[in-house]
């Protein structure tokens, strides 16, 4: 159901009322962003459907409120997917958080995130006003790129409508195969086997190593020749624990990106993305050098929350010359701060 109007009008009344914004879909990434006291919740839950899609073209364009269960059934239905295979954390989870988190799966690093899907969007800009990005429908302003920009903000430079999302054939063979081991020894065959053909994954999770191809039937034999021996078919649950971050732990969850051959240490959880991913479960902010990656909060636990600040490093910085650049007044709620205090 279309509800455009009724969203943009709440939109120009918290402006009216020099109110913060704050954005929300289904609810289920609420952690990513908590809720701001004083910031005024729109929800496009209800703002769902299906806008156009015709398979052929490989395009699909929803409302922001649609579920990304129904999103990927409709796609299942007529052979197609979402390979960048974002996490939902519920089955409430919408289209417009997908972009807004700009979150992928362990296929990053092979197929590319939710950003090099994104084809366009419509949006409620900080002025109030419903504009259109990407494709042939508005030229980018000032030279940003709106649409990409927009995902991974998590709802501080708009209010997502519609996106449209490039979508792409299932693969005709998808198999995961796991090798138990220890992290070190994972590492070492994550880079051993970064460039195989045909590789879609590469996690380790739960003490087991799991890779996964996807390809044609008759190249699977040359990529299982290439693993080797001690690897065996395994079900896709390990990947998608590792996908939706379905970890059992009481303490902070906490998100480390950095280069794929640094030292594996701290309480490890797991490791994506061909170990450039790692995420560590722990009450305080795991010490691990600046120099081997950068660690973010991510998910509360039981304890006491660690004291946080926004990144001050060159990404902190271009965040907030976006941010003034876009919302100069400061109509949606700021990018959380998610840095360890010092």
């Amino acid at each position: 159901m279309d509800q455009s109007d009724a969203l943009q009008r709440v939109v120009r009344a918290a402006i009216s009322q020099r109110q913060v914004v704050q954005p929300g879909g289904g609810g289920t990434k609420g952690f990513l962003h908590p809720a701001a006291a004083d910031a005024v919740l729109v929800s496009t839950a209800e703002h769902e459907g299906v806008l156009h899609y015709h398979p052929d073209e490989l395009v699909i364009r929803v409302r922001s409120g649609t579920r990304l269960i129904d999103l990927q059934a409709t796609l299942s239905e007529a052979g197609q997917y979402l390979p960048c295979e974002p996490p939902s954390f519920g089955a409430a989870g919408t289209v417009g958080g997908m972009v807004a988190a700009g979150l992928a799966g362990p296929s990053r690093p092979y197929v590319g995130g939710v950003r090099d899907y994104v084809l366009g969007m419509k949006l409620i800009l900080p002025s109030g006003e419903i504009a259109a990005f990407g494709g042939d429908v508005m030229k980018n302003v000032a030279g940003y790129d709106i649409t990409r920009l927009n995902v991974g903000a998590r709802g501080s430079l708009g209010l997502i409508l519609e996106v449209a999302l490039k979508v792409l054939p299932i693969p005709e063979v998808v198999q995961v195969y796991g090798l138990k081991c220890d992290p070190s020894l994972a590492q070492r065959h994550m880079l051993a086997l970064r460039r195989l053909t045909g590789l879609s994954a590469s996690a380790y999770f739960d003490g087991v190593l799991l890779v996964r191809y996807q390809g044609s039937k008759r190249a699977k034999a040359a990529f299982e020749q290439t693993l080797g021996q001690g690897f065996m078919p395994v079900s896709n649950a390990g990947l998608a624990a590792v996908r939706d971050l379905s970890f059992a732990h009481t303490e902070h969850l906490w998100r480390w990106d950095g280069a794929v051959d640094a030292p594996v240490t701290g309480r490890l959880v797991a490791m994506d993305w061909g170990g450039a991913l790692r995420w560590f479960a722990s009450d305080a902010a795991p010490d691990i050098a600046a120099d081997e990656g950068v660690i973010t909060w991510f998910r509360p636990g039981e304890g006491v929350l660690p004291a946080l600040t926004p990144r001050a490093d060159g990404v902190g910085r271009l965040q907030q010359r976006v941010k003034t650049a876009l919302d100069a007044n400061g109509t949606f709620i700021g990018y959380p701060a998610l840095r360890p205090s010092s």
